[in-house]
């Protein structure tokens, strides 16, 4: 049952939801084998960070005083067990799709992946000598009954480990237990084996250790092994997801009751009790932080699974090229003339790099602003920035230290950086910067020239051509001298509050204006709708939760405008309530590149705006992080927008409808011309490069 008085769909089981329609997609049998897998592996990855991110907070919430759990209409255990049942059904569904669907697939075109199978004879040989001439030198077997290792809790965090009983050949009276750890460096998580009876073969690495366990444990028979991982990093977020009043009573009550936030250990399925029991006496793991999966684990391996052949995988795309700034000699020259629109990953992504590499050695370049959030080590982005300050630019960079790395690899990407000069801002609580943009300022003879690059995503995997962002690259002066004004803002790490009154205007912030611009805007099409004019709201995001927004969706859809929201991850919104939210339409994308775009429209009598964002409307974002959202000014980059937008909203292939429990519906075959957004809009987007090019010749 919905409870109308509090209309808001839970945050852990629209996840979840979210979760499941990776699983329809690895279960279409149109898709390519090998992207199958590679849903497979993004549904995995995305349960993993499930429990990572939602399951600690749950738990600690089962710790607070029931007047703030019904505050929140939040009742955790029982929410718990509905979780862990929806999960166990979603990690069913996921074993059958991969054992009845995609390996039957996959051997019927020639690839055999060995799934808990003995070997062939023929592949035993080259197993042992890859074991022996390259495996053996990573492995690290310990017993567990060391008494010095049995009061060490040395899993370590990411790493799979395989738990092996055995006894000693001369005595079968005593069982023995040992860990083994399974090296992800340098081989990957897949063996490929020689060719055999004309199919191509592959062996999880772990598979390729059991068979090759009697070599690691001479004089000990082989009794049974089972592969174990463990997850330490959770991540308790009270303070992004609840208001801060509420937050603080909420971390104040979980110290007095001395709440640990728990480790995850995830086990192949058929470990037995009495295992995991030992397991609990030698090497201090609680019972209950162990958490049953599949076959095997950490299965977002298989995103990144041997690629073989190109009719395994979609149909290459290659990326698009932009004439107006390929054939200018001069990135900023083309931007000066007029806005550019790139539409990633279907646009080549070198444009952006010759901004930041031009910026990097153009003598008129005083200064380069820029945000990162995130940044890898070979990231082509970090050059740039080096030379930059190397010629004498002063360079900023605001930063937040890239979790995926160890702390070495930080070190080593942020000391190249501040050796060459450049100044890095770290990330403070409340105040991490999490918009995409930055800034180019250019003293010339006239003056100074203002450059920005604005995007609904980051430059930390832009080059991969796996996500779909656009990025404005634009001299504007209003936007501009505004994101110069953040700049300046950032720089001083003060509290937003202390800075209430900056003049955002054109440029939305999150903490200052975005929030009530929003409002402002939905209650205008309100208004409009009630005059009898044109209105609609379409927004395409990754994640709703705020009530505030969304009550006002609710009353923007109560007033008969039309609401239709295109969502990548979690929805708050609850679409079909009677009275409530009868216009308003949710829906669902998932397709073979990662949806990353937030795209605001509004109808506004005709004279419609359209806005691109990085901003999620969650609490996280719009009040504990720097978020922006920008206009699209020029009315040919804005007509492109639209398109790209309506092709979402006719979506009737990768697109499902969420019912009131937020089901995937699929789109009935009513025989409409079928439209498959993101194949669409490839082709607009060569479309509009084409009649550029013409135009050009013209």
């Amino acid at each position: 049952m919905i409870d109308v008085a509090y209309p808001y769909f839970d945050t852990n089981l629209s996840w979840l939801s979210n979760n499941y329609r990776l699983l329809l997609e690895a279960n279409d049998e149109t898709v390519p084998v090998r992207e199958r897998l590679r849903f497979l592996g993004i549904y995995a990855y995305q349960t993993k960070e499930f429990f990572r991110v939602r399951i600690p907070n749950l738990l600690a919430m089962g710790e607070v005083s029931n007047d703030i759990r019904s505050k929140l209409n939040l009742f955790p255990e029982s929410l718990l067990d509905h979780v862990y049942e929806t999960v166990e059904n979603q990690l069913r569904e996921f074993n059958d799709i991969l054992i009845t669907g995609i390996l039957p697939a996959m051997q019927e075109q020639g690839l055999h992946l060995y799934y808990r199978e003995a070997f062939a004879e023929e592949h035993l040989m080259f197993l042992r000598k890859f074991f022996v001439d390259k495996l053996f030198r990573h492995l690290q077997p310990v017993f567990l009954e060391s008494r010095r290792s049995s009061k060490l809790s040395f899993f370590q965090s990411h790493q799979i480990y395989l738990v092996v009983r055995l006894q000693r050949k001369e005595d079968s009276e005593e069982d023995w237990y040992a860990v083994v750890n399974v090296p992800s460096e340098p081989f990957g998580r897949f063996i490929e084996l020689p060719e055999y009876e004309g199919k191509k073969h592959v062996a999880f690495i772990e598979d390729v250790i059991r068979e090759n366990l009697p070599l690691l444990f001479p004089g000990y028979e082989i009794l049974e092994s089972y592969a174990l991982r463990v997850e330490r990093d959770t991540a308790l977020a009270i303070e992004d997801e609840y208001p801060m009043p509420i937050a603080q009573r909420i971390l104040k009550q979980l110290e007095k009751r001395s709440f640990v936030q728990p480790s995850q250990y995830f086990y192949e399925s058929g470990m037995p009790l009495y295992m995991r029991e030992y397991l609990v006496s030698k090497v201090a793991i609680p019972l209950n932080e162990f958490h049953e999966r599949g076959h095997y684990v950490y299965m977002q391996d298989l995103a990144r699974f041997p690629s073989f052949s190109r009719r395994f995988e979609y149909p290459y795309q290659k990326a698009i090229q932009n004439p107006s700034l390929d054939e200018s000699t001069s990135v900023f020259e083309a931007i000066q003339k007029t806005d550019q629109l790139l539409h990633l990953p279907y646009h080549s992504y070198e444009p952006i790099v010759r901004f930041f590499n031009e910026a990097a050695v153009d003598p008129h370049v005083r200064e380069i602003h820029v945000s990162l959030y995130k940044i890898s080590p070979n990231s082509f982005i970090l050059n740039s920035l080096i030379s930059a300050a190397r010629n004498g630019k002063r360079v900023t960079t605001y930063v937040e230290l890239n979790t995926k790395l160890d702390i070495q690899e930080n070190l080593q990407w942020s000391k190249k950086m501040r050796d060459a000069g450049v100044k890095i801002m770290l990330s403070v609580p409340g105040l991490k910067v999490h918009a995409k943009m930055a800034l180019v300022k250019r003293k010339v003879q006239k003056g100074w020239e203002r450059y920005a690059f604005l995007g609904t995503g980051g430059f930390y995997r832009l080059t991969s051509r796996e996500i779909i962002d656009h990025a404005l690259l634009t001299s504007h002066r209003e936007l501009t001298n505004e994101l110069e004004l953040l700049f300046g803002y950032l720089s001083t790490q003060d509290e937003p509050k202390k800075y209430q009154y900056l003049p955002f205007n054109s440029l939305l912030v999150t903490q200052f204006t975005l929030q009530k611009k929003l409002l402002k805007l939905i209650d205008r099409e309100i208004a409009n709708c009630n005059a009898g004019l044109k209105s609609f709201i379409t927004i395409k995001i990754n994640q709703l939760q705020d009530h505030i927004l969304i009550d006002k969706l609710y009353q923007a859809g109560q007033a008969g405008v039309p609401v239709h929201v295109i969502i990548s991850e979690s929805c708050g919104v609850i679409s079909g309530l009677p009275s409530i939210s009868d216009n308003i339409l949710v829906s669902r994308h998932v397709d073979r590149y990662i949806e990353n775009t937030r795209i605001f429209h509004f109808g506004n009598r005709g004279n419609d705006e359209l806005f691109l964002s990085s901003c999620d409307w969650t609490h996280r974002n719009l009040h504990r992080r720097i978020d922006i959202c920008f206009p699209i000014l020029d009315e040919d980059l804005k007509n492109q927008m639209r398109l790209v937008l309506r092709n979402y909203v006719n979506d009737n292939q990768k697109s499902v409808r969420l019912d009131l429990y937020q089901n995937n519906l699929r789109i009935p075959d009513d025989s409409r011309v079928k439209v498959r957004a993101q194949e669409a809009n490839y082709r607009l987007v060569e479309k509009f490069e084409k009649n550029a090019g013409l135009r050009k010749g013209e």
